[in-house]
């Protein structure tokens, strides 16, 4: 079955399901946020900074000197007074968006968290085109992803079960947008479509295909493939008919 770590036959998926994987606020971030909201053009800061926050052993976040797990919302702007950053924790959890933006105000990402877990993760390109929009469950894709090029085309789009199994269509194009997945899946299954060729000899290893499913020869075997490479969904995840 096709599971996260034999994700290795889509680069591209492999690097996004492990992108889905990282935290929320890291410390690149916090460094990143560091301007400080109180000198802002002379204004006193109401808000609280990502610097003013810790992370307990019990993974919940507090205050600095603080006892109790913080709630509220921890907010960074500029020099100008825009808003660069923003989050809401309830209890010593994330809960709620995330918001994090470009030097130009446009929206950069956008988690949604509900009791510290992220349900959600989009990002944006510079000039405002989505870039990534998958769902998660307990932190792990579950549901719906997809991915664009700058320009705003459609570059992957799947969905991920339990396990992170792919299941139904899923479309993969490469930097040169040429198709190089797509393809049909039930529950980690291959059912029908096209995959790279050099994928096959793994995904056989793995049982995700079987002999009979093999779109290219196989090495020391004489018959030839019994499918032909061709498409059986668009790049909006649609099976055609």
């Amino acid at each position: 079955m096709l599971r996260f770590r034999h994700l290795r036959y889509s680069p591209f998926a492999f690097a996004l399901a492990s992108l889905l994987l990282l935290p929320g606020c890291d410390e690149s971030d916090r460094e990143e946020n560091s301007a400080d909201s109180s000198s802002a053009a002379g204004r006193p800061s109401e808000f609280v900074h990502p610097r003013d926050l810790e992370e307990g052993e019990d993974g919940l976040t507090r205050r600095k000197g603080e006892t109790e797990p913080f709630s509220g919302a921890v907010i960074v702007r500029d020099q100008d007074w825009n808003l660069r950053y923003f989050a809401h924790y309830q209890k010593g959890k994330l809960h709620g968006p995330e918001l994090k933006f470009w030097d130009d105000g446009t929206l950069r990402r956008n988690f949604d968290y509900e009791a510290g877990s992220k349900v959600r993760h989009r990002e944006y390109f510079e000039n405002g085109n989505p870039k990534i929009d998958a769902t998660m469950v307990d932190g792990e894709a579950y549901g719906r992803h997809r991915t664009w090029f700058e320009d705003g085309t459609l570059r992957w789009t799947g969905r991920f079960v339990e396990n992170l199994l792919w299941d139904g269509p899923v479309v993969d194009l490469n930097e040169d947008r040429e198709v190089m997945w797509d393809a049909v899946f039930d529950r980690g299954k291959f059912v029908k479509g096209i995959y790279p060729e050099e994928a096959q000899e793994r995904l056989l290893e793995e049982g995700v295909i079987t002999p009979e499913q093999a779109l290219y020869p196989i090495e020391g075997s004489s018959p030839t493939p019994t499918k032909t490479p061709g498409s059986d969904s668009d790049p909006e995840g649609e099976t055609k008919p």
